[in-house]
């Protein structure tokens, strides 16, 4: 009888070692293998895990000083860019006002040259309407209020003319007003009895002076001279309008002109200008009537100008 082998390993033992392994790799089939984990990934879960720890509230308020700082800078740069702008424009004004006030300079002095030139030309003459020019400043007007002024109204023509003059005159002139005869008491009479500035007031009362003048009586043009002559020792000119011959004193007799001519020359010590005017028509027509004959001839002795209208 053959002996059987003795088998160690039954046949049941080896199905259970099967079924085991099996099971082994069903599991490590089906359960998901762990990966190496991200550190950028652990980082932020990290702090995710750190930031559930921090009040809600604090992370507000430093977002809101983040955002007050943020706009304080942005508004900080704004002030900056306008101010900046500002002095630019302040600069520019600056620069615009200082070449004006060099122009505004340059003009003033050149106005100031012209009105030098000008004064100048007034100092050294007057011109005046009628053609012809003061030697000075201190000017005394004889003016004849005869009866004979009344004809082509006269007296209007010369008080007319008179106002226009002083009108034109500035402060720095000194004028009197004496008119013959004074009626049929006297040979004369003056506004002042001596020269005074122009300024507004005096003007104003040589306008009413002048208005008031009316033509009568004679015509005592040596007696005014000589009076005239003897007490404006600063007069510069002397003015003589009249329309006819000289008389003889409270007289229509006419006196001699050349004895009145050569009185008035004479008593002249001073070498004042003086200057005559023929008022009327006569004076246009005939060149070879007396009185035309006197008033160019005290003019031409005396260093004056004659005209006749």
């Amino acid at each position: 009888m053959k002996r059987r082998e003795t088998n160690v390993f039954s046949i049941a033992f080896l199905d259970l070692l099967s079924g085991a392994l099996g099971a082994v790799i069903i599991l490590f089939v089906t359960v998901p293998k762990a990966k190496n984990p991200n550190p950028k990934l652990a980082e932020i879960k990290a702090k995710e895990g750190y930031a559930r720890f921090i009040p809600k509230e604090s992370i507000i308020d430093k977002q809101s000083d983040y955002t007050a700082k943020f706009n304080e800078k942005e508004e900080i740069k704004q002030k900056t860019v306008k101010l900046t702008k500002t002095i630019e424009q302040m600069k520019k004004k600056q620069e615009e006002l200082e070449s004006s006030k060099e122009t505004m300079a340059e003009t003033i002095k050149k106005l100031q040259e012209k009105i030098e030139k000008v004064q100048d030309r007034k100092v050294a003459s007057v011109p005046v309407d009628v053609g012809f020019k003061f030697k000075g400043k201190n000017i005394v007007l004889v003016i004849d209020v005869s009866g004979s002024m009344f004809l082509e109204d006269k007296i209007g023509q010369v008080k007319a003319g008179l106002k226009m003059l002083i009108t034109s005159m500035g402060d720095e002139f000194n004028i009197d007003v004496v008119h013959f005869p004074d009626g049929m008491t006297h040979d004369y009479r003056t506004l002042w009895g001596r020269t005074k500035k122009m300024s507004k007031r005096n003007k104003t009362s040589v306008y009413d002076f002048l208005q008031d003048l009316k033509p009568w009586g004679s015509t005592p043009t040596r007696s005014v001279m000589k009076y005239v002559l003897r007490n404006y020792k600063s007069a510069t000119d002397i003015v003589l309008l009249s329309d006819g011959a000289p008389t003889k004193k409270n007289s229509k007799m006419i006196d001699n002109i050349d004895s009145v001519a050569s009185d008035i020359k004479i008593k002249n010590n001073n070498r004042v200008q003086i200057s005559t005017i023929g008022v009327g028509s006569d004076f246009l027509r005939n060149t070879r009537n007396p009185k035309y004959r006197f008033l160019k001839k005290v003019a031409d002795e005396n260093g004056g100008f004659f005209v006749g209208f």
